[in-house]
């Protein structure tokens, strides 16, 4: 054997010795699911939020506006929006998107096989909030509905839902706004005979730094994990070996929401500003209040003073009852300002936001970065375990943290018409693997305002679209939302 040939089959040796310890922590880790010893891991790749947030690629942390911005930040609830116009402020919004497949892309986890059809289902949102003055509360959920069809026909309805309490506190007039409050998580899931859910919940805490009249915004908010127990309800079985199953798959013994730190940064170029200061009605009225009472006291000190300068008494009280009439007078127009100065300001304060202008371009970046799971088993692969050829094994899902770059652009092309939004995000492979990259439209366009006969105030509509497309995987939403 010469050296040459020597050297070559050593070269070669040594790389398959190096594939093989490259392949060993997968296989040495990886184990079929025999029995209940693994947990289902509830990391969502592909976005699934409101469509403002998809269309920024989910880099929503540090804006974090609108009940939308509580799945992004925890301090959301507390954050004045620049509309906002009253002490008490409530909102709600709901918003239903069916994505739209475009083309055979399945690939839902980013398992490198095409998926059971995921392209059936639903994404429901609805929330609503209260702020009172410095402090705001506000309630989160959203619900995703999936029918999954596997080749034999049988059919799988799996419905998750995710839930935020939060309350939030702005400190130094709108510069800090603190949140705290809970994570909650929902799995159902229906066959045929089978009919399983888990809940378990845990806490979130959220910052947001936003210097009143500055271009700039900082936003941070951290998650438990959110362990839940064992699926029960009907349909759970035995076999001969004591192993619990549902509807023919073999269930975890636990649900995993892996625990999640969001961190953001929001910058806003042009006229229309990004962090103006929010003006508190009630402060406002009581400078009216204030001003009121400083100009009758000016006025009664001027009264007094010129009659303490009168020395005739009958033309000092002839005096006083001239004065008389004109306090009445003027005391008759300082309560019409009073009672007229709430209604008068909140104009003027929608005055002031409607005038602002509308030319802007927002940019947001974020990193989301979203803890292991021990023993984890995608949610896909746990539905297809008994499909041939799958991948259901312990261990191909959440074995190490994961973390996902966000970039965001918006901004209003035709203003006060139509407002775009682009972005890009890597989506982590919770194999270990090499993830995806992702990139993200949005629009919404006004079509129409309206008061619905009196029924609410006059608001404008808009009809809203967003687009999620990566390497085996797209999603076209759609919905009508209000207009800003």
């Amino acid at each position: 054997m010469t050296e040459k040939t020597a050297a070559r089959r050593a070269v070669a040796a040594l790389c398959a010795l190096s594939l093989a310890a490259l392949a060993l922590p997968e296989t040495a880790s990886a184990q079929p699911l025999r029995d209940n010893s693994y947990a289902i891991d509830l990391f969502q790749g592909p976005i699934l939020a409101p469509l403002r947030v998809t269309g920024i690629a989910g880099a929503y942390a540090a804006y974090a506006e609108g009940i939308a911005g509580m799945v992004a930040n925890a301090a959301a609830p507390a954050l004045r929006e620049p509309f906002s116009t009253s002490w008490l402020e409530v909102d709600v919004a709901a918003s239903i998107s069916i994505p739209i497949e475009l083309f055979e892309n399945n690939d839902f986890d980013n398992s490198g096989d095409i998926d059971l059809d995921y392209s059936n289902f639903v994404y429901l949102t609805l929330g609503g909030q209260l702020q009172a003055g410095d402090v705001g509360v506000g309630v989160n959920a959203e619900l995703q509905r999936y029918r999954l069809t596997d080749a034999d026909g049988a059919t799988t309805t799996v419905v998750i839902g995710k839930y935020h309490f939060l309350g939030g506190l702005r400190l130094l007039g709108d510069s800090l706004v603190v949140g705290a409050g809970a994570r909650a998580v929902t799995l159902g899931l229906g066959a045929e005979g089978t009919n399983l859910t888990i809940a378990g919940v845990a806490p979130e805490l959220g910052v947001l730094v936003r210097p009143d009249w500055a271009s700039y915004r900082l936003g941070a908010t951290f998650r438990w994990p959110v362990n839940g127990g064992r699926l029960l309800g009907a349909g759970v079985t035995r076999d001969e070996r004591g192993v619990r199953r549902g509807g023919g798959l073999v269930l975890p013994n636990e649900v995993v929401l892996p625990w999640e730190l969001e961190v953001g940064l929001a910058v806003q170029v042009g006229p229309r500003p990004l962090n103006p200061a929010w003006i508190d009605p009630r402060a406002q009225e009581r400078e009216l209040r204030q001003a009121i009472a400083r100009r009758r006291a000016t006025r009664e000190a001027r009264r007094a003073a010129e009659l303490r300068g009168i020395g005739d008494p009958e033309e000092r009280a002839a005096r006083a009852r001239a004065f008389a009439q004109e306090r009445a007078r003027e005391d008759a127009a300082d309560a019409r300002e009073l009672a007229a100065g709430p209604a008068v300001l909140k104009r003027e304060r929608r005055a002031r936001y409607w005038n602002w202008p509308r030319e802007h371009l927002l940019i947001t970046a974020e990193l989301l970065v979203t803890g292991d799971v021990s023993s984890g088993v995608s949610l896909t692969r746990f539905l297809a375990q008994n499909q041939p050829g799958s991948a259901s094994v312990v261990g191909t899902s959440g074995a190490h943290v994961s973390f996902s770059p966000r970039f965001g652009i918006e901004t209003e092309p035709i203003p006060g018409r139509v407002h775009t939004r682009f972005g890009s995000y890597y989506e982590p492979n919770r194999r270990g693997h090499v993830g995806r990259q992702h990139f993200t439209f949005g629009a919404d366009v006004r079509v129409l305002s309206t008061s619905l006969w009196g029924l609410i105030p006059e608001t404008a509509f808009t009809l809203q679209a967003s687009m999620d497309f990566a390497p085996r995987y797209d999603s076209v939403s759609a919905g009508i939302g209000v207009w800003h």
